[in-house]
């Protein structure tokens, strides 16, 4: 009986730990408001991306682009989502599958390098980056006629430690981020360690302006409860020492993936003010 009731609780806690890799249909609703349509791009490398587009109906021009990672998922949710008022086109950055999440691919995408054997399976951040500077945003800009157009960056977990990533290079190629639930555990925070001299950043960030988001529970054992790991209320802080333009918000109650959908309808009430 012991040894069931073990078995148990362990496959409970992998299956909380796993992401939903069911991929939820477009509602009616989206697809009355916005034309959508997918296409197939590689990296210099000969990574393939599916990227999804969501244009909102009737917009004569863009004004705001939102490039969101973990498109595969994230990008049916927040059409799903949305209910009425102002949309920016919408870009999703997926993969070639059916799954809602490619672990493999976006632990590799998403994450900066970092020393140790728990960090060998990423990295790859730099050059997902480039993919994103030198590829995909030429031909948005191209397809959409909206070299003009503002571009913001949205990812969760290991995509929210992407764009506090992309961030932190301060190039201006984003004028506004939404980071959810950053995985600051990756590399010791060493990526924002780096950046941070006397609780602010060393240089002026470009950014106009970061949204931050976490949700009250989120914890993972043996990872965020290490010494020295900086947490989003860390960053929240840095921010404001800063003096970035920004929002932060805990979401009560709520965990590493239940932020997920009020993250989303939060992003879209931004867009739509």
């Amino acid at each position: 009986m012991v040894k069931f009731l073990m078995a148990l609780l362990l496959s409970a806690a992998v299956s909380l730990a796993a992401p939903n890799q069911t991929v939820e249909p477009i509602s009616p609703h989206a697809r009355e408001n916005f034309d959508i349509s997918s296409e197939i791009l590689k990296s210099e490398q000969g990574q393939i991306y599916k990227i999804f587009y969501a244009v909102p109906k009737g917009a004569k021009k863009q004004d705001k682009i939102l490039f969101m990672t973990d498109g595969n998922a994230q990008f049916v949710t927040l059409l799903n989502l949305y209910e009425r008022g102002a949309a920016p086109l919408i870009v999703g950055i997926g993969y070639d599958t059916n799954l809602a999440y490619d672990v493999a691919n976006r632990t590799r995408d998403y994450t900066p390098k970092a020393a140790g054997e728990e960090f060998s399976k990423g990295g790859g951040a730099d050059k997902f980056y480039k993919f994103i500077k030198e590829i995909l945003l030429p031909r948005v800009e191209a397809k959409f006629d909206a070299k003009q157009s503002e571009k913001c960056l949205y990812g969760h977990s290991f995509g929210g430690l992407f764009a506090l990533f992309v961030l932190l290079q301060n190039e201006g190629v984003f004028d506004e981020f939404f980071i959810a639930s950053p995985s600051l555990w990756w590399g010791d925070s060493e990526i924002l360690k780096n950046a941070v001299q006397g609780g602010k950043f060393k240089e002026s960030l470009k950014a106009k302006f970061v949204w931050l988001g976490v949700g009250e529970l989120e914890k993972r054992a043996g990872k965020t409860d290490r010494g020295g790991i900086l947490s989003a209320r860390d960053l929240a802080k840095i921010l404001d020492a800063s003096g970035v333009k920004n929002e932060f918000k805990i979401y009560e109650g709520q965990t590493h993936g239940g932020v997920i959908p009020l993250v989303l309808k939060d992003v879209l009430k931004y867009f739509a003010k």
